[in-house]
């Protein structure tokens, strides 16, 4: 059976460019957590022989999952779309959620770490983990997760309406890049009422302007918008994203910059079969194929792994290594594992279950509809009188009817082999 994506795919051949985009960013997240975020979670985890504090690859993996977006839910149903993208992203989220939760909980007395709740593993799978300050991150890089899940669906409610069509998109595009600063200015400030907090966090709204620059590079890659116009929203994007973190990390925001020049020319130009890449093309994909299985053990658990190496004794290092190893192959695992049987299942083999089930009770209650109906004897033993029509005992009044059904009829048989024949 031919899902959605397969078929995308055969349209359009995957390029390169675009897995060696996927592998930088997801690496550079890991690299960042190791070695700038662990110590800041965690003190005694560091220093490393060397620190990357840019943060830039998450926010480049949204940019690149609108781009995708574009080119995909306008290809069948966005029904089926939806779902196909659901069932690629939610069953490893939700598997990654337990795992690093029980890890977590069995390691936060001896560590010294914070304990997370049953509430903070609900808050967690149900993904609204930024709605209330009482729910905690079990993995604080799972933020990408409610954000591009809500991006999808409302890319799914909005295709369908228009909305993502003509003149309503570029207003749209400027809506998500301007509305969200003006509410962080207005009224989104340090001491806001909660429920502002919540509503602005909870929607993402600081990173809702992310997926407006993935349609834009879309846009403009498909000769719907001019050059000039996308290089003004990219500025505009960038600037919004640096005041959003009140201007305190500007040079992530110029790495992010550089990193779009690059998804831009990756959209706009050739693929990037090149010397070099081309011989690293294998590896490449692989990786590229694992990123999201990456992304999701990393964080967390990566932590955990280099608190086991300090105390052995391992040095900054080593636990480098290490915890890079490990990453790869604990999201080699669980997208092995879980994130493409799961998808499979869900978009192929689960609804092809469900339709023979289906056609199987269709097709049996059509044939007993139609098997022949015996008319009920009449019966007055209270008279001691015998039926108007005598019907002969095949066996001794002694011999119990009910100890075996009698052999079907001709008719009954035929019935049956219909009924199965509908099933296949």
């Amino acid at each position: 059976m031919q899902t959605l994506e397969t078929a995308n795919q055969k349209r359009s051949p995957r390029k390169i460019s675009w897995d060696v985009i996927r592998v930088l960013a997801v690496f550079s997240v890991v690299i960042q957590h190791i070695t700038h975020q662990s110590p800041i979670s965690h003190a005694e985890l560091g220093p490393y022989p060397f620190v990357l504090s840019l943060q830039f690859g998450a926010s480049t993996l949204l940019v690149v999952s609108a781009y995708f977006v574009c080119g995909t839910v306008r290809r069948g149903g966005t029904g089926r779309w939806l779902w196909s993208r659901i069932a690629r992203l939610l069953p490893a989220y939700l598997v990654a959620v337990v795992v690093t939760y029980g890890v977590s909980r069995a390691v936060a007395h001896a560590f010294g770490w914070y304990l997370p709740t049953p509430t903070d593993l609900v808050a967690n799978l149900l993904l609204v983990q930024a709605w209330s300050p009482q729910f905690h991150w079990v993995d604080a890089s799972y933020w990408t997760l409610p954000v591009q899940v809500m991006a999808f669906v409302v890319a799914a409610l909005l295709w369908p309406r228009g909305w993502v069509t003509g003149k309503r998109l570029p207003v749209l595009l400027w809506t998500l890049a301007l509305a969200p600063l003006v509410i962080r200015f207005a009224w989104r400030q340090d001491d806001a009422a909660q429920w502002v907090k919540s509503l602005f966090d909870g929607l993402a709204l600081h990173r809702v302007a992310l997926f407006g620059v993935g349609v834009a590079i879309w846009l403009w890659a498909n000769k719907r918008m001019s050059g000039g116009h996308l290089a003004a929203y990219l500025v505009v994007v960038l600037v919004a994203q640096d005041a959003h973190a009140y201007f305190a990390d500007t040079w992530s925001t110029i790495a992010f910059g550089v990193v779009l020049l690059g998804i831009v020319v990756a959209a706009g130009g050739p693929d990037w079969d090149i010397p070099g890449i081309r011989q690293l093309a294998g590896p490449i994909r692989w990786l590229g194929g694992i990123s999201f299985g990456v992304y999701l053990v990393h964080q967390e658990l990566g932590f955990v792994l280099a608190r086991f190496l300090l105390d052995a004794g391992v040095d900054a290092g080593g636990r480098l290594v290490a915890c890079v190893a490990f990453a790869v192959l604990l999201g080699w695992a669980i997208t092995r594992l879980v994130e493409r049987p799961a998808h499979r299942w869900l978009t192929q083999e689960g609804p092809l279950l469900w339709r023979r089930v289906l056609a199987t009770a269709v097709a049996t209650r059509a044939a007993i509809r139609e098997l022949p109906q015996v008319p009920a004897q009449p019966q007055e033993g209270s008279s001691g009188r015998v039926p108007e029509r005598a019907v002969p005992v095949p066996r001794p009044v002694s011999h119990p009817s009910t100890a075996a059904a009698g052999p079907a009829t001709s008719r009954e048989l035929d019935w049956v082999a219909i009924a199965s024949s509908q099933v296949r």
